[in-house]
């Protein structure tokens, strides 16, 4: 349903004087015809001083209060707010000198016992102005985190009359106390340890001497030791603002990040290992640990800032760089097992590489982490060791050869293998000749063998039985042994010794051996017959 001008005035209907009386601002109310119906006390006191607004009403019998010649636009205005034709009107009154406030005259319809009626403020705008720059200040204060307690001293003598008179949200969340328990109340009445620690003196006197003072305080409370950042200044004659931020959890935060960073620190110049940072834009070290610097012959912080091309060859700085900014460009890491890198003091030296591409915090700058391993002398070892290891293998196989040589076997006929044995026998050649008797059989296929024990100078018990564990293990192989060419001294030690050969077929010589096997093979041996020639 659609509302009238009038309807609206309608919905207005309180006693005029009342309300123009509860109104801090110069207020009148005039009925239809402009005439002032009623004003109230602080108009009064502003039309009777200097400098009082002229106020674009019509004169009209004795109950019209002013009108100074009034602009024709701010009359039309009044009289279409009395007509009905506009709910407001606000006019701005002419300028009364420098100075002077700023009148704004503000009209509200209103309906007057019965009849058509409006309600008058003047309204000095610049004090307005004033009023709600302090209302969105008090907001802000209201709003903002840190804490704000204004207190006031009212005996300028005395610290103990230093008395709350406003604090914020914050400051009650802060405190850890309701605003109405300390509003109204001394310090020493609300928090009475604050005096041990002196801080209602430092505020009395801020307040006499209308200094300021920002500073860091550790305040004991009920749940806990609490550490604040306050910052005080004057406020008027008699009052002291004091504004504080709870840094507890942040100090307790930049105390453990300082710890982890110290021991960060102590870790990376301490490292077995050559550390150096550079910024990615132009290659230049922003980090290096004290072994890089060592490494290099340089002192404490004097590589930062630097480039490679500012100590090294330019040739080998330009290669090195070329290979760092290759690495950026790939963003992943590289590891490069063996590198040359020069050092003033060692000379040439054999690194192992690590480059790792690093993005700075919160995406700010890129680096280049280098990780370098001196492995020189290791290198030295293992080269060592890869030698040493050649050399024994070789000593190995020539061993091989040897053994191999000191206990031949030499197939004489198909089916017919001999074994000459020749020097010193021992135990470590007595279970070579088992060995190498079993692969020569198995290579040769052999039915006999002829074991030659002419060259052999001396025989104990051990090389007898290893003799005779040959003997056996050719004979699983199907083999017939025989040991031929036995010396004197030999037979006579084997007989002392007590030494059966068992079984175990013996000659004479290799040539009685052989007639032997080629006998066992079913060959005749006969003599040939002579023949005479004539000459």
């Amino acid at each position: 349903m659609h509302t009238t001008a009038e309807d609206r005035a309608e919905t207005l209907r309180i006693d005029p004087r009342l309300l123009i009386e509860a109104l801090d601002d110069p207020a009148l109310v005039i009925d239809a015809q402009g005439a002032v119906l009623c004003k109230n006390e602080q108009l009064d006191l502003l039309l009777a001083g200097l400098g009082a607004p002229s106020l674009p009403l019509s004169p009209e019998g004795d109950r019209v209060l002013l009108s100074l010649a009034p602009a024709a636009a701010d009359v039309a205005r009044i009289q279409a707010l009395l007509s009905g034709e506009v709910d407001r009107a606000d006019i701005d009154l002419p300028d009364q000198g420098p100075g002077a406030p700023r009148w704004v005259l503000r009209g509200l319809a209103c309906t007057i016992g019965g009849g058509r009626g409006a309600l008058l403020r003047l309204v000095d705008e610049g004090e307005r102005r004033v009023r709600e720059h302090q209302r969105r200040c008090a907001q802000v204060v209201e709003a903002m985190h840190l804490g704000c307690t204004f207190l006031s001293l009212e005996a300028p003598a005395d610290d103990r009359s230093l008395r709350y008179v406003y604090m914020n949200r914050a400051a009650e969340r802060i405190a850890s106390r309701p605003t109405a328990a300390m509003l109204g109340r001394t310090m020493d009445e609300s928090v009475p340890s604050l005096r041990q620690l002196g801080i209602p003196q430092r505020l009395a006197e801020l307040i006499r001497s209308g200094g300021t003072d920002e500073s860091e305080l550790v305040l004991p409370q009920e749940v806990g030791t609490r550490v604040m950042t306050t910052w005080t200044f004057p406020v008027g004659d008699q009052c002291v603002a004091v504004v504080y931020d709870d840094v507890t959890e942040r100090r307790a935060t930049e105390a453990s990040l300082d710890s982890t960073r110290v021991l960060l620190d102590g870790i990376i110049e301490h490292l077995p290992l050559l550390l150096f940072v550079k910024d990615a834009a132009d290659l230049r070290y922003v980090r290096v640990n004290r072994r890089f610097e060592e490494f290099h012959g340089h002192a404490p912080g004097e590589l930062i800032g630097k480039r490679l091309v500012d100590y090294l060859p330019q040739a080998l700085a330009a290669k090195i760089d070329a290979e760092s900014r290759a690495v950026l460009a790939g963003g992943v890491p590289v590891e490069v097992p063996e590198i040359r890198i020069p050092s003033k003091l060692l000379g040439d030296r054999i690194g192992h590489a690590r480059w790792i591409p690093m993005e700075g915090a919160k995406g700010k700058g890129r680096y280049l982490l280098g990780l370098i391993e001196d492995i020189t002398e290791r290198k030295k070892i293992e080269d060592a060791k890869l030698q040493e290891s050649i050399l024994l293998e070789t000593q190995r196989r020539l061993l091989e050869l040897i053994q191999e040589l000191s206990t031949p076997s030499i197939p004489v006929h198909p089916g017919i293998l001999v074994v000459p044995l020749v020097g010193q026998m021992d135990s470590s050649r007595g279970a070579q000749l088992v060995e190498s008797l079993v692969a020569a059989v198995e290579r040769h296929h052999a039915e006999f063998v002829i074991i030659d024990i002419t060259g052999v100078t001396s025989v104990d018990s051990a090389v007898a039985n290893h003799l005779l564990q040959a003997t056996r293990a050719a004979g699983l192989l199907g083999a017939e042994c025989s040991v031929v060419g036995a010396s004197p001294s030999i037979a006579r030690t084997v007989i002392e010794l007590g030494i059966e050969f068992g079984k175990l077929a013996t000659h004479r010589d290799l040539q009685a051996g052989f007639r032997h096997a080629l006998a066992r093979k079913g060959y005749a041996i006969t003599p040939r017959a002579r023949v005479d020639r004539q000459a």
